[in-house]
């Protein structure tokens, strides 16, 4: 079993460091199509409506087959199940890259989901793995730093190149930059064989947790909460606050890199007040989807608006970091299998928030997506609050009733 030294701490956050890269260009991959999704349509003779079937066709898969493939993989050794799942990656993208019809096309991103669905399912419970004692929280907070880079460096840097060289280009250059990943991967992840990771037989164990079921409703709550105007956020953002296509960018940008404070503050306090962090999380995002529409229609200015992205943002990441923690300390016995389903509710909960925004702009209008997601964020709000109460007051309960045997 991996344990890291404490004589060489910096040392020990390396293997963590490398699985940092790997969610880079798998977060890179999974959202490049959406801003490369004109240059897809008008070169395959496609609508970007259809082209945008996709980006659907992909969340889809890995929420079908996160836990079917994990349940497959589950006694394999890690180290070279994730070598396994950057080739299916590296090769999913060269297909990409000579995609000639939607189809193909298609079929090559499908490809790249099935790697997406495990890789996901392992990665959270190795980084926990192998993090120093005490530091589970930061190991996970330097995976969310790696997605908050794709959002930030990833998909623009990839967005530009497509318009500048093509679109299969992006699929490329994202290929090539997985072989790089593979090789750092190869040298500084150790052998990890598979422990705890779980199987079918571990479902009827986990459905009798009513905290870790309600860690799932949270996260299929918050996700639809955060999607619904996300999904939205660049027409959003230039019908309801009259921003330009530029200002839209910078706006963008605020709100990826709320990844960075985001993955800071869960990893601070994902291990030591997970409780209050969750409940600030939610009552943030609740706030600022709530004044997002009216800020954007009577105070447009980037700065301001930028701020909110940020909170928006931070408050985000802190809650994803936050379920993913419990779900690991409330599973341990089953990470993969738990982190599986974890990953399943989540891609749902981006479908769901997408279809939610498009059923709130086609039957009211592009300023009420905003309030949707305030509605689904104070629900879970709502939730977090009385499931605390009831854990709280269980725990006295057993606690007092060990007080009363003892006497």
């Amino acid at each position: 079993m991996w344990k890291s030294t404490p004589q060489h701490s910096w040392k020990a956050w390396l293997p963590t460091v490398s699985l940092s890269f790997a969610a880079f260009i798998f977060v890179t991959s999974e959202f490049i199509p959406v801003g490369l999704l004109p240059d897809i349509a008008a070169g395959l003779g496609q609508t970007e409506a259809q082209t945008g079937l996709m980006v659907t066709a992909y969340a889809w898969v890995v929420a079908l087959m996160s836990l079917p493939l994990t349940v497959l993989s589950a006694r394999w050794e890690r180290r070279r199940l994730m070598l396994i799942l950057l080739c299916v990656f590296i090769a999913g993208h060269a297909l990409c890259g000579i995609a000639s019809s939607f189809g193909f096309l298609m079929a090559a991103r499908i490809c790249i989901a099935l790697a997406h669905a495990v890789f996901w399912a392992i990665t959270t419970p190795l980084a926990a793995r192998m993090a120093p004692e005490g530091k589970r929280g930061r190991a996970l907070g330097i995976i969310v730093a790696g997605t908050s880079l794709a959002t930030i460096l990833g998909v623009p840097l990839g967005t530009m190149l497509g318009h500048a060289l093509g679109w299969r280009m992006s699929f490329l250059a994202i290929g090539v930059v997985a072989i790089v990943v593979l090789a750092v991967i190869a040298r500084l992840l150790p052998l990890l064989p598979s422990t705890n990771a779980g199987s079918l037989k571990s479902l009827p164990q986990l459905a009798r947790r009513p905290a870790l079921l309600v860690t799932y409703l949270l996260t299929a709550l918050t996700v639809t909460a955060h999607f619904a105007p996300f999904t939205y956020i660049n027409p959003f953002l230039q019908q309801v606050g009259g921003f330009s296509p530029t200002s839209v960018v910078i706006l963008l940008l605020f709100l990826g890199s709320s990844g960075i404070p985001g993955s800071w503050i869960g990893g601070k306090y994902a291990d030591s007040a997970p409780g209050k962090a969750m409940t600030g999380a939610l009552a943030a995002m609740t706030i600022c989807l709530a004044v997002l529409a009216p800020l954007c229609m009577h105070f447009s200015s980037v700065i301001g608006i930028g701020a909110l992205c940020i909170v928006w943002g931070t408050s985000m990441t802190v809650a994803g970091l936050i379920y993913q923690t419990r779900v690991l300390t409330l599973a341990s016995d089953a990470t993969d299998v738990a982190i599986s389903i974890y990953s399943g509710i989540f891609n749902v909960g981006i479908g769901g928030g997408a279809l939610l925004g498009s059923r709130i702009i086609t039957g009211f209008s592009m300023e009420d997506v905003g309030y949707a997601g305030a509605i689904f964020a104070f629900t879970g709000l709502v939730v977090c609050l009385i499931s605390g109460l009831r854990f709280r007051a269980k725990r006295k309960k057993d606690a007092s009733a060990g007080t009363a045997v003892a006497s």
